[in-house]
Formats: C-alpha cells, sequence, structure tokens
C-alpha cells in the first residue's frame, strides 16, 4: 500500500478520481429518498381517480412502529455515511478509517431499507383494491438501490488502494470540491421547496419533492401547479436561485468531465502520437548516421557522459538526435541547411500532433456525451414504460422532451413510484444532456457556423482576398495574379510612412488616408516570406530593417482583425530573427548567430528526444526566442 504523501502516477484512473467524486454527489440524492421514506406513510388509500387524466387523489395510513423505528435508523446511517465520506475528501479522518466506515454504514443502510420492504410486503401489505403502495414505499426502495450501488463501487475504490494502485487520500481539485458542496446544496434546496410547497399548496411531501424538481429543472408539465398568490409569489424567488444553483452543478460537472478526460485520454493519446512520431525521427536518424558511425571505430562520442559501443544495446538509442546536433556543432560537418530542414520537419510534426489531438478531443468528447445520453434516455424510456401507463415510443417522447427541458405536459408520471424514480432520474439526466450541447458547440455548431461564414464571404459579402485563394488555386490564373501583384508593387515601390500613393508630399484627407493606410498593410501582406534557403543566410541589416517593417505591418492587420492565425516555421524562424536584431542584449556576430540558433535546435530536439513523458507539447517551444514556438 502506498503513503499518503506519495505523489507517484497513479493507475485504475475512474476507480481512484471518478468513483469517489460520483459516491459523494449521489450520496445526498439517496438520503433525501430515505428522508421521504420516513416522513410519509409506505401505504396509500386511494380516494378519487381522473380517468382522463390518470391522477388519482390519496391519503397515507399508519404504518406498523417497528417500520418507522428501522426506516429513522437507515436514514441515520445514511447520514452519518456521507457525513464520513465528506470527513475523507477534507482530510479530517484518515481514509483507511473513513472510508470502510462509509461502505459500512450504507451496506447497513441499504440492508435495514431492503429488510424492511420486504417485511412490509409479506407481514403488512396494502390490502384492498384501494390500497396501494406510496411514493414513500418506493423512495425507499430506490434509495436502498442507491445505497448499495454506491458501497460496491466504494469497495472498488478500497481494492485499489490495498493493491496499490493509488496512496490513501483524495487530491481534490477546487472544482471537485466546489461540485461536493453544490451538489449538497441544490439537495437542500429541493427539500426546503418540498417542506415550503407542502404547506402552502397542501402537497404530500412527495408531490412537493417532484413539484420542486421540476420547477428547478425548468420542465413545467403543468399536471401539479400553485393555485394560491402566496404559492405562486414563492416560486419567484425559489426558481431563480434554484436554477443557479443547478447551473452551477451543471458547469462544475462538465469541467470535472473534460478534466478527467484530458488527464487520463488525452493525454495518452498525445504521448502515444509524440512516441510514434519520435521513433520515425529516430529511424531516420539512424539512417543517416549509419554512415559515419561506420567510419568511426570501438567507442561512438556523444554528448558528455553519453557513450555508446557498437555492440552494446539500443538502450541509448533516444539520445542520437541530441548527438548529431552535438557533432554538427562540434565539428561543423553538417550544413545549417539540413539542420533547418530536420527542425522544419520536427515543427510540422508536432504541429500535425497538436491538430489531431484538438480533433480527437472535440469528438471523442462528442461520442462519449452522446453514448452517456443514449444510455440515460433509453433505459428512463424503459423503466417509464413499465412504470407509466405508457407504450416504449411514448416513453421516448416523455424522455427526450424531459431531457431538453421542453415540458408539453402530454405525458408526465403519475404512479407513485414513477414520481420519486423521475426526480432521481432527472437530476441524472438533464446535465448530461446540457453537456451533450456543450461538446456540440466545439463540432458540428462550430462545422456549421464555419460554412455559414464560407457562404457569407462567396455570396453575401464576397471578399476578394477569398476569390484570390479560391482561383490562385489554378496554376495559369495564379501565375496571371502573381505578375500582376509584381507589376503593382514595382510601380508603388516601398510605400513611405505618412506619405500618399501619389508620392506629391501633401496632407490627404481622412479618406484617402485610410485607403492609403489598407494599400500598404495589402502591399505588406503580399510580400513574399522567405524561403528556408534564403534564411541561411545571413541578412545586411538594411534588409532586416526592411523584413522588421514589413513583419510590424503583417502582424499589427492580424491582431485587429482578431482571428488567429497560424505562423509557419519559416516566419517563426523570421520573427526571432527580428527579435534578435531589436534587441540590444542580442547583438552577436553572425558565426555567434549561428551557433546560437544550433542550440536552439538540439534545445528543441532534446524536448523531442527525452521530453515524451511530459503532458505538454514540448514545453520550451513556448519560448519567444525558439525556433520552434507555436
Amino acid at each position: 500500500m502506498r503513503p499518503s504523501e506519495d505523489d507517484e502516477p497513479q493507475s485504475w484512473w475512474i476507480a481512484s478520481t471518478a468513483i469517489p467524486l460520483v459516491a459523494a454527489t449521489t450520496g445526498p440524492l439517496a438520503n433525501v429518498m430515505s428522508i421521504v421514506a420516513l416522513v410519509m406513510p409506505w401505504r396509500s388509500k386511494i380516494l378519487s381517480t381522473d380517468g382522463a387524466a390518470g391522477t388519482s387523489i390519496q391519503e397515507g395510513y399508519p404504518d406498523p412502529r417497528w417500520d418507522t423505528v428501522l426506516n429513522a435508523v437507515s436514514l441515520f446511517c445514511g447520514i452519518v455515511g456521507n457525513a464520513f465520506l465528506l470527513f475523507n475528501f477534507t482530510q479530517i479522518v484518515r481514509y483507511i478509517i473513513a472510508l470502510p466506515v462509509t461502505i459500512i454504514l450504507w451496506f447497513i443502510a441499504a440492508g435495514i431499507l431492503s429488510g424492511i420492504t420486504i417485511a412490509t410486503h409479506i407481514y403488512a401489505p396494502p390490502v384492498g383494491i384501494d390500497r396501494v403502495y406510496s411514493q414513500a414505499y418506493w423512495s425507499a426502495v430506490i434509495a436502498a438501490i442507491l445505497y448499495f450501488v454506491l458501497s460496491v463501487i466504494l469497495m472498488i475504490n478500497m481494492l485499489g488502494y490495498f493493491l496499490g494502485k493509488y496512496p490513501q487520500h483524495f487530491a481534490l481539485t477546487n472544482e471537485q470540491r466546489t461540485l461536493i458542496l453544490q451538489m449538497t446544496a441544490l439537495v437542500i434546496w429541493l427539500l426546503i421547496g418540498a417542506a415550503m410547497f407542502q404547506r402552502v399548496l397542501g402537497l404530500s411531501f412527495a408531490d412537493a419533492l417532484y413539484f420542486s424538481d421540476v420547477t428547478v429543472l425548468t420542465l413545467g408539465y403543468g399536471n401539479i401547479v400553485a393555485t394560491s398568490a402566496v404559492g405562486r409569489g414563492l416560486i419567484w424567488p425559489y426558481a431563480v436561485i434554484g436554477i443557479i444553483i443547478l447551473g452551477l452543478v451543471v458547469e462544475s460537472i462538465f469541467k470535472f468531465a473534460r478534466e478527467v478526460h484530458y488527464d487520463n485520454v488525452v493525454r495518452k493519446h498525445i504521448e502515444q502520437k509524440r512516441q510514434s512520431t519520435f521513433e520515425r525521427s529516430v529511424a531516420f536518424g539512424e539512417l543517416e548516421s549509419s554512415q559515419e558511425e561506420r567510419l568511426t571505430s570501438g567507442e561512438v562520442i556523444t554528448a558528455p557522459g553519453l557513450t555508446r559501443q557498437k555492440s552494446e544495446p539500443n538502450r541509448h538509442l533516444h539520445y542520437r538526435p541530441i548527438r548529431n546536433t552535438i557533432n554538427a556543432i562540434a565539428t561543423a560537418r553538417r550544413p545549417r541547411i539540413l539542420i533547418m530542414r530536420e527542425e522544419k520537419d520536427r515543427f510540422n510534426a508536432m504541429r500535425r500532433i497538436q491538430h489531431d489531438t484538438m480533433r480527437f478531443r472535440r469528438w471523442n468528447n462528442l461520442i462519449i456525451s452522446l453514448i452517456a445520453f443514449g444510455i440515460v434516455w433509453s433505459c428512463g424510456a424503459v423503466v417509464f414504460w413499465k412504470l407509466e401507463a405508457m407504450t416504449y415510443f411514448e416513453s421516448l417522447y416523455f424522455c427526450f422532451t424531459s431531457l431538453l427541458t421542453i415540458g408539453y405536459g402530454d405525458f408526465t408520471p403519475e404512479s407513485n413510484p414513477g414520481k420519486p424514480f423521475f426526480v432521481v432520474w432527472s437530476l441524472i439526466a438533464i446535465p448530461t444532456m446540457t453537456m451533450l450541447i456543450s461538446e456540440m458547440s466545439d463540432t458540428v455548431v462550430a462545422g456549421f457556423k464555419r460554412a455559414t461564414e464560407v457562404f457569407a464571404d462567396y455570396l453575401v459579402l464576397p471578399q476578394s482576398r477569398v476569390y484570390k485563394t479560391c482561383f490562385g488555386r489554378i496554376p495559369g490564373v495564379a501565375q496571371f495574379v502573381r505578375s500582376r501583384e509584381e507589376k503593382k508593387r514595382k510601380g508603388r515601390g516601398f510605400p513611405l510612412e505618412g506619405a500618399d500613393e501619389s508620392g506629391n508630399g501633401e496632407t490627404a484627407d481622412h479618406e484617402e488616408s485610410g485607403q492609403s493606410n489598407t494599400q500598404r498593410e495589402d502591399f505588406a501582406e503580399s510580400y513574399p516570406h522567405p524561403s528556408l534557403e534564403e534564411l541561411v543566410r545571413d541578412p545586411t541589416p538594411l534588409e532586416l530593417a526592411q523584413q522588421l517593417a514589413f513583419a510590424i505591418r503583417r502582424t499589427s492587420k492580424q491582431a485587429r482583425e482578431g482571428k488567429r492565425n497560424r505562423y509557419s516555421y519559416e516566419e517563426w524562424v523570421e520573427f526571432t530573427r527580428l527579435i534578435q536584431f531589436t534587441d540590444p542584449r542580442a547583438r552577436s556576430s553572425p558565426s555567434q548567430r549561428n551557433e546560437a540558433s544550433l542550440l536552439m535546435i538540439m534545445k528543441t530536439n532534446m524536448e523531442l528526444s527525452i521530453g515524451t513523458g511530459s503532458a505538454r507539447i514540448v514545453p520550451c517551444w513556448q519560448n519567444r526566442q525558439s525556433l520552434s514556438g507555436f
């Protein structure tokens, strides 16, 4: 078993992170069902029935005394078990003490509820055609199921601890702690609403809880409504506060799901892609260096402290990119253009990994949300199909309109087991639907938005650059457009700051000045970017000054447009060179600048080689001095 201060990587992430948080957020729902089972009789007498609506007016009659006493003991065990789980999260009580206490108490609560429901069914059942089990009885059944399921999954968490999969504490983030508190606040608010509307509207406690749930979830079926002025007045503050709490709960659940999914799924995908890219890079490097190794005898010299004999296994294979770069700096055997081409390949490879990871994260989140939505929708439909007077298609329709919070009211839960199940199901299902819609905003909605923007660029508000790019893909037309731009650029020359295009030296008005700035920005935008072969050559200070002017115009225009722009490797090399040119501390000779560039390339290779265990994509690329920055 691992001690509490152990910070080594954890496995069994579902058991170590998701299971305790699910138990902490679902435990209060089980407590609510236990409270309903305690404050109401378990058997009811039907006074009247509305055949058209399918509703009935019921009146409960007293239960046996042993039933009430055992029910109170079960509720006490459930609440104390939930409290010990919270003490475990806040590290007030040790894990090895708090979690077994929670499991034992919840098992006792589930066993007591199961025992008294079975005993009631055998020894004191509702006898007669007008006698039925009330919502309290079915709430006790639901609470027993929840207590049992939560105890079992917590035992899985303890099994992982005893097997040494994670240490004996929960390292909760602020969002996870907030989620537990917000879910507890939501449950308490539902209980407050149930107690309040029970007195004001003259409902049973279970019906008042159902009414509070429907109000907070903005469903508004209309089968239970406020008829008095006091009840309608209380709905205003109650609904507003409840909707705010529910929104906070949904947001916290969404953040937690994304955080857990990124840490345990997306990161593994990133590492697999980086590892495969690195292995291909090493294989290519081995092919290049094989001829060089044949010229060496006995020992291959690498970085200080990194040597390998020819007969030694390939356990230092991942240091070869570092060795190649250091050898290039030390012996100058390889031309600079070859090193920059290799660095460009790595830059583009990391770009592809970044793009693929973003696409994988978005679509994987959407698929998981769709699966969760499908499970909640279909399973809920099956239960309501069995409990209510609905066909399976009508049950699917009812669940779908409830998930979307439409609430037409043509189908509503009316049976005694259906209403308490709906309270638990809705508090789980509607946040799931909200997360699905949020995930769709990153994929389906974003794709639809891009399609409308493209349609607007071509037809509604035509953009000249769009047509220029489109026709520029045609070989003949592209050559014509390029030659035409060259002629315009030669005719304009190099536009000076503050001078108009005619060059007469007179001050132009505001409209002509704006047009002149636009023309100069277009001229700077069309200025050809240096190729990789041109970047190898050391430019003169005059050329650097000219490149700096064009770079400032291009970047300032892109910043004003507010659109994300992905710069190429050549552009980043150019920007790095210009930053060094404008920084007085970076003044150096061309040979020193070449050596500094090669050292930066070596740093990138080291990150690609050794840093494959990092969760980020090459942290050194965030440095503004790096040639491979994103």
